[in-house]
């Protein structure tokens, strides 16, 4: 790592309608160095990330790129100057092949303008093989998993002759290898002296990673230094601006004997789901743990009717549910947090309060169809106060414009409105920082705790471990095992995930 800056800020403000984003944001970031910026949702990451890329002018302050004036006026131009983004939500077209993907914002082309589609493939064939990539640059983009895409993104920008490199929350859709793997190569990059902004609600994977660290609270810097001078548990209570004792919530709540929800035999049809079965007691905190691929989602989508079922059956407070679907399901009180909350949890361009009454309109609803928009409205300010939703204006704010913690809140409260008796959350904290993450785990405790049956998919073992009564492990499409709360450990759990 060299002392030269790669990328520098000085007091860098922001605001919108009035309201400051950014008060004054010191940053630098040197040659060759893993930055690993941390802060809550809305704390002015993305916002801070959107100036430096071009996407958002300053207000005021000044930025220097490897000791020059840098004033982007596009995302082009910052990419001009040497500075990609590999976001979370990947910027690829499945419908091309790898090559297209990788040179469509500048494609070699032959006299009339023709694509030179020889010369596309050849390029990236050499880029896919210096990063070990097994795979053809004709491949179809949507055949390929999440980890190699994003492996295909990280030689995309490369082939632009990039020296400044952000990566935004690059392994919530990633298994343990190819995690592995990404990590490898942003350590290669770091080598070969690229300049590297590493942000990632998951701190673990900060520290692992980087030279330095800053921390982000309320549009500020509250804490830049080396990575060796800060502990984990200081890292939070500076983004959360206070101590935080135990991340996970202790809730007195009883389990009762009766049996909420149970799977008899599941099998679905495409393959994924061989023969489960479980019960989910009321009161109850279920967890499911597996590797990438061991069915888990597979399989309560299959109970929701989501996914085909060749055979089982699903039992819900004891009566059978012949073919089940989600509407059934919503009618018997169950009800389904997706893990993409954007393509299936939300409708992002819709205002807050169009989201949180998705569900419940059937509540709401007056004699030929008309909603009591009345009855409607109190519902939804019970929901935001209830659920400590951040929001200025529920009727006209669309849901993409809050933060990945309140858009879950918003999810949470969509089904809370029905006050449902089974809950089914699938990585429900995904993407949400620690601060939020507190909140949604209070949540689940309490639902639990007021009677609700509550069945958890989570791919972080100590959230499972932290939260929930029992934890089944999946493999294979399969339960490997089950665990009771005196028999966890990390290690326990991987031994039967393998």
């Amino acid at each position: 790592m060299s002392n030269s800056a790669a990328l520098k800020l000085n007091g860098i403000h922001k605001s919108f309608f009035g309201v400051k984003v950014l008060h004054g944001i010191d940053l630098t970031l040197h040659e060759g160095e893993v930055l690993g910026l941390v802060g809550e949702n809305g704390a002015g990451k993305s916002t801070m990330m959107n100036i430096i890329g071009g996407v958002l002018p300053k207000d005021d302050g000044a930025m220097e790129v490897f000791g020059k004036q840098y004033e982007p006026t596009s995302p082009k131009s910052a990419m001009n100057e040497g500075i990609a983004f590999i976001h979370q939500e990947l910027n690829l077209f499945t419908n091309l092949t790898v090559a297209e993907n990788m040179f469509i914002e500048n494609f070699p082309l032959l006299p009339g303008k023709i694509i030179s589609y020889r010369d596309i493939n050849k390029k990236a064939q050499k880029a896919l093989s210096q990063y070990g990539l097994d795979i053809k640059p004709t491949t179809a983009m949507h055949t390929l998993s999440a980890g190699v895409r994003q492996m295909i993104e990280v030689a995309k920008n490369l082939t632009k002759s990039t020296r400044i490199m952000i990566f935004d929350e690059p392994t919530t859709s990633l298994s343990h290898k190819e995690k592995e793997k990404l990590f490898n190569t942003i350590r290669e990059l770091k080598q070969n002296g690229i300049s590297i902004i590493y942000i990632s609600h998951i701190l673990e994977d900060v520290f692992e990673l980087s030279d330095s660290v800053a921390v982000l609270r309320d549009g500020n810097i509250v804490f830049s230094g080396n990575a060796t001078e800060i502990t984990k548990e200081q890292m939070i209570a500076k983004m959360v601006g206070r101590e935080i004792s135990n991340l996970y919530p202790q809730v007195d709540k009883a389990i009762s004997d009766e049996v909420s929800l149970e799977a008899k035999n599941i099998v679905s049809t495409d393959g994924k789901v061989k023969d489960i079965s479980l019960k989910l007691r009321q009161g109850e905190i279920l967890g499911m743990y597996g590797l990438v691929g061991s069915g888990r989602t597979e399989f309560v989508r299959t109970v929701y009717g989501l996914n085909n079922m060749t055979s089982g059956d699903v039992m819900i407070k004891g009566v059978k549910v012949p073919k089940p679907s989600p509407q059934k399901c919503i009618q018997k009180g169950v009800a389904f947090v997706t893990e993409n909350r954007h393509a299936e949890g939300l409708l992002l361009t819709k205002p807050v309060a169009d989201n949180l009454s998705l569900v419940h309109l059937r509540n709401v609803m007056q004699r030929f169809g008309a909603i009591n928009r009345k009855k409607e409205t109190m519902t939804i300010k019970e929901l935001i106060a209830n659920l400590s939703i951040k929001v200025t204006n529920a009727t006209r704010q669309p849901a993409n414009s809050l933060s990945g913690g309140n858009q879950q809140k918003v999810v949470f409260g969509k089904w809370m409105a029905i006050k449902p008796d089974i809950f089914i959350l699938d990585e429900p904290t995904r993407g949400v920082d620690v601060g939020a993450k507190f909140e949604i785990y209070t949540i689940v405790m309490d639902m639990a705790k007021n009677g609700a049956s509550v069945l958890v998919i989570s791919s972080e073992m100590e959230e499972l471990m932290g939260i929930c009564d029992r934890i089944l492990v999946f493999k294979e499409g399969q339960i490997g095992g089950e665990l009771q709360k005196d028999e966890y450990s990390q290690e326990a759990v991987i031994k039967l995930a393998l």
